[in-house]
This record gives C-alpha cells, sequence and structure tokens, in this order.
C-alpha cells in the first residue's frame, strides 16, 4: 500500500494487517513518489501485489489553491499512473476520493449516482482522479471518503480532544454539514470491499451529519470540559479555500453488498475519545 505515512494510509497499514493482508507498507515519497511513473512501476514490478490501496494524496484543501499544478499531479495524474501500474501486474486498486467533489447545495444525501461538481483546486484535482483511475485500471475500487480522523492526526477533528485538554478553547463551524468519519472504519470496509469481485465507486462515511461545532461540543462532554470552550462560528467568518456547505454522502453501493459497516458518528467519536484517553493515560502518569 502507498502512503501509509498519512492518517488514512496509517490506519490501512493496521486495519488490513488485523484483517489478515500480508502489507508491503511504502511510507511516502522518498520510498516511492506517485509522480513519478517509473519509480511506481519499478516498486510494483518488484512486490508483485494483487491489490495495490493508494492512501497517498495532496490533501492540503487551502494550499491546493496556491499549488494546484502540485494537487493535480498528485491526485489526477499521480492516482493514474499507480492504477495503470497496478493493471500492468494484474493487480486491483483501491483509491480514496472525497466528499469534495460535490458543491453540497443538494438538500438530499449524494449516491454514488450523482455528477461531481467540485470547488477549488483541490476538488478538481480529485474529481479527474476518479475519472483518470477508473480508465486506466478496470479492476478498481473507488471510495469516496470525507471529514477524517484519527490518532495522530494534523487536522481540525483529530486534535479537538487533545487541545480541549490541553485547556484550548475550539473555534468550530456551526453552519457546514458533513460526515465524520473514523480512518479505522474507513480501514475496515477497504478491507471488506477489495476482496469482492464487484468494483467501483463506493461512498464510505459515517452515518448521520454535523457541523464541527456539533462534533467539537460532543467531544467537550466525552472529556468532561465545559460546552463554553467551543465557540460556534460562522463559515464566512473562517478563512479558506471553498468547502461544500452539506456534502453529505449515502453509502448506497456498499449497503448492497452487506459491507456499510460504519457507525453513526457519535457512535465512532465515542470510541474515539475512550481510546484516546487510553493511549494518553501512560503519559499522564509518568509526568
Amino acid at each position: 500500500m502507498l502512503g501509509a505515512q498519512g492518517l488514512v494510509g496509517g490506519a490501512l497499514a493496521s486495519g488490513l494487517a488485523h484483517a489478515g493482508w500480508r502489507v508491503a507498507a511504502i511510507a511516502g515519497r522518498a520510498e516511492c513518489d506517485i509522480t513519478d511513473p517509473a519509480a511506481v512501476q519499478g516498486l510494483l514490478a518488484r512486490i508483485r501485489p494483487t491489490v495495490v490501496f493508494n492512501a497517498a494524496a495532496y490533501t492540503d484543501v487551502d494550499r491546493a489553491e496556491r499549488e494546484p499544478d502540485l494537487a493535480y499531479a498528485v491526485n489526477a495524474t499521480g492516482a493514474e499512473t499507480v492504477a495503470a501500474a497496478a493493471a500492468a501486474v494484474s493487480a486491483a486498486v483501491v483509491h480514496y476520493s472525497t466528499d469534495f467533489v460535490f458543491d453540497g447545495t443538494r438538500p438530499a444525501p449524494y449516491d454514488e449516482s450523482e455528477p461531481p461538481s467540485p470547488q477549488g483546486a483541490y476538488a478538481r484535482a480529485k474529481v479527474a482522479g476518479d475519472r483518470l483511475v477508473a480508465a486506466a485500471n478496470p479492476r478498481h475500487y473507488i471510495l469516496r471518503v470525507g471529514c477524517v480522523y484519527g490518532h495522530g492526526g494534523r487536522g481540525f477533528p483529530s486534535g479537538i480532544v487533545r487541545r480541549l485538554r490541553a485547556g484550548e478553547t475550539i473555534r468550530a463551524d456551526c453552519e457546514r454539514l458533513a460526515s465524520p468519519t473514523w480512518v479505522r472504519e474507513i480501514a475496515a470496509v477497504s478491507a471488506a470491499v477489495a476482496t469482492t469481485p464487484h468494483h467501483g465507486l463506493y461512498h464510505c462515511t459515517a452515518q448521520g451529519e454535523a457541523t464541527w461545532a456539533d462534533f467539537a461540543r460532543l467531544a467537550a462532554s466525552l472529556v468532561g470540559v465545559p460546552a463554553e470552550r467551543v465557540q460556534p462560528v460562522a463559515t464566512n467568518e473562517l478563512p479558506g479555500a471553498p468547502r461544500p456547505r452539506r456534502a453529505i454522502l449515502n453509502n448506497r453501493a456498499l449497503r448492497a453488498l452487506g459491507l456499510d459497516t460504519l457507525s453513526p458518528w457519535q457512535d465512532a467519536l465515542r470510541a474515539f475519545v475512550a481510546e484516546e484517553t487510553r493511549l494518553a493515560a501512560p503519559a499522564a502518569r509518568s509526568d
């Protein structure tokens, strides 16, 4: 698997091993730059995998507005390179897309049949990547995920528990709706769907919807800090690239296979916070 150093990739490396897969985890560009076709082809020709899980991606939504060519090189043509190299060694490819492919103006959840409507350089590159991967390798599984969080992540949802425990006040969007999803559950679905012959596009997000303020308030209650430590903020008060206002995905294709095992976002957050607490406990006792 590629991109093992990232949030999704790290969860995949452990989740796939737990599910019984033999995993060759490639950490980052130093080991294999997916924008270098010769490097990717050489790696896969040497490893000869049956499935390539590609979690390598350009994920900085805001910076992509300043680096659109780099975002496209990684998320579109780089993803195509991996898919084509996998096909050349008769391997399937698992590719990770995003809820950002939609503009979020639809009042109902988006299922896999809805046409993309991307905003911003990051989203446009991801839409192109989905199309190029599907064309390059007929044995593809494209999983659209969104608002992911996990242990050690650097993004907003991953760091909420640490920041609340450190005494910070959290400024959180109280308008934009999403389905915050624990990467551990994405890894479990990935391991399951890649064993099936049902190639195609899948939505893969937690059940339900929430604003980031909702998410932060529940996290605050779970770690026992006052709700006042979460400061709701309107979307237009926050800087950054365009983001969908309501990118809620319908996991219709996973449900059809009986593989939609993703929890309601509240249940997943409770499990995540409980585990964060256990992981932090030894460090706390050693102070």
